[in-house]
C-alpha cells in the first residue's frame, strides 16, 4: 500500500472523494412472512421467517471467502459455558471481543487491585474455540477509574498509565494481535481535533503518541489500533471528525508513533437519515492510502421508528448496513468486521442514550433467530464488492 504524506482540509476531502453510486434499497425475500409471523403471535423456532437453513454458511467462513474476518463483542454471561449464545458465538465467529472486561475501570475499580476474572473467561473462550480475540480498549475517556483520573491529574506522571498498559498488554500479548490503544479520543465540536479528556488535560496531545509508544513497548508487534465512531454521516459533527481524525493519524504516523490501524465503529443510527456514503469511501481511501489498516469494529443500528411493521423496520436496518458495508469493503485494507454483539437480547442500545428495549439493529432477534441483517451481512462478506487497486 501507498504512504503518502497528506495535508488534509474540508477542500481537499471533498473534492477528492471518489464518487460512490446510490445503492438500491435492499430487501430480503421471506420480510414478509416474519411480519406475519410476527402479528400472529407465532415467535417460536418454526416461525418461518426466521428458520435459518440447517445448511446456513457460517458468517466466519464467508468472510474467510472474502479474505476477511468476522467478529462479536461479548460479556460474561454470553459465553456462559453451555449457553445457547455461546455456541452459536463459536460458530459464527472467528474473533471477539471483550464488550466491558478490558476496560481500565473494569479491571482494576479500585486503586491498584486488579481483577481479570473476565477478561481471563473471554480469552479462555477465544483459545477454546480457536478464535483471535481483539483487544478493547487499553485507553477511553469513559472507562477510566475515579482513582486513577485522581492520580493522573494529581501527579501527571506518564508512568501510572503506562504501568496499566504493561499489566494489560503483558498478560495478554500471546492471545491478542490487535489492540484498540485509545478509544474515542476525536472531537467532534468544531473546537479542535482531540477530545477535551482528563489525558489531554493532563499530559497535553502529546499523550495520544505516548500511547501507542507504550504499547508497541509490551505488545509483541501486535497491530495497534485507533477507535473512534460518529464518522457516517453528512451532519457537521461527523463531517469534523472525518476530517480530524485524519489529521490526528496523519500527525501520529509523521511524527513515527507505532498507530498500524484505525477501527470504525460503526454505529449506524437510522435518525440521521442516509449514510454519507461519499464520506465514508473518502475516510477509508485516505487511510488506506497513508497504509494503515481498517477494521470495521462495532457495527450495529439504532431504529428511528419501531412502530412499524416488522418487515419495514428490518428491511432498513439491513438496507442501512448494506450500502456502509459495500462502501468500505472495496478497499483492500479493511480486514475485518465485528458487531457489537450478535443478538437484540444483549444489543446496549436497548438501555443507553435512549435506546429502546425493542431495538432490532443486530444480525439476531432476542430468540436468536436470524434476521435480514444477518443475510446482508453474509452476502457481503462472501461476495466481497470490487476491490480498489492500491
Amino acid at each position: 500500500m501507498r504512504h503518502r504524506h497528506f495535508r488534509y482540509s474540508r477542500r481537499r476531502f471533498l473534492s477528492s472523494a471518489a464518487a460512490v453510486a446510490v445503492l438500491p434499497a435492499f430487501f430480503v425475500s421471506g420480510c414478509g412472512m416474519a411480519d406475519q409471523a410476527h402479528q400472529s403471535g407465532q415467535t417460536g423456532t418454526n416461525a418461518l421467517a426466521f428458520q435459518e437453513p440447517s445448511a446456513s454458511t457460517p458468517l466466519s467462513v464467508e468472510a474467510a471467502r472474502g479474505r476477511l474476518r468476522f467478529g462479536t463483542a461479548v460479556h460474561d454471561n454470553v459465553i456462559r459455558p453451555g449457553s445457547q449464545s455461546r455456541s452459536i458465538i463459536a460458530a459464527q465467529c472467528s474473533s471477539v471481543t471483550p464488550e466491558w472486561s478490558l476496560k481500565w475501570n473494569s479491571l482494576a475499580p479500585r486503586p491498584h487491585t486488579y481483577n481479570f476474572a473476565g477478561a481471563d473467561a473471554c480469552s479462555s473462550f477465544a483459545a477454546s474455540q480457536g478464535l483471535a480475540m481483539r483487544g478493547h480498549t487499553l485507553l477511553w475517556h469513559l472507562g477510566t477509574p475515579a482513582w486513577a483520573e485522581r492520580l493522573i491529574a494529581d501527579t501527571r506522571e506518564w508512568g501510572h498509565v503506562d504501568n496499566h498498559i504493561a499489566r494489560v498488554v503483558s498478560r495478554y500479548r500471546s492471545r491478542v494481535r490487535e489492540w484498540d490503544v485509545v478509544n474515542e479520543p476525536i472531537s467532534g465540536r468544531g473546537d479542535g481535533d482531540l477530545r477535551a479528556n482528563q489525558f489531554l488535560a493532563a499530559f497535553g496531545p502529546d499523550y495520544l503518541d505516548w500511547a501507542f509508544h507504550s504499547a508497541a513497548r509490551y505488545a509483541d508487534g501486535a497491530d495497534l489500533f485507533l477507535n473512534e465512531y460518529g464518522l457516517e454521516y453528512a451532519n457537521p459533527e461527523d463531517s469534523h471528525k472525518r476530517l480530524a481524525l485524519l489529521r490526528v493519524v496523519e500527525g501520529l504516523r509523521n511524527r513515527g508513533a507505532p498507530i498500524t490501524g484505525v477501527g470504525l465503529q460503526a454505529h449506524l443510527d437510522l435518525r440521521k437519515g442516509n449514510i454519507y456514503q461519499n464520506g465514508v469511501y473518502g475516510l477509508v481511501r485516505d487511510l488506506t492510502d497513508m497504509g494503515l489498516k481498517v477494521a470495521v469494529t462495532e457495527l450495529d443500528v439504532r431504529e428511528s421508528n419501531t412502530r412499524m411493521s416488522l418487515n419495514r423496520r428490518d428491511s432498513l436496518v439491513a438496507d442501512t448496513v448494506h450500502r456502509y458495508l459495500e462502501t468500505v469493503l472495496q478497499f483492500p485494507s479493511v480486514e475485518s468486521v465485528s458487531t457489537w454483539g450478535l443478538s437484540d437480547a444483549h444489543s446496549w442500545l436497548l438501555y443507553h442514550d435512549g435506546g429502546h428495549p425493542d431495538n432490532r439493529g443486530l444480525p439476531y432477534d432476542r430468540q436468536w433467530r436470524p434476521k435480514p441483517m444477518r443475510a446482508t451481512i453474509a452476502s457481503l462478506l462472501g461476495h466481497r464488492p470490487d476491490i480498489v487497486s492500491p
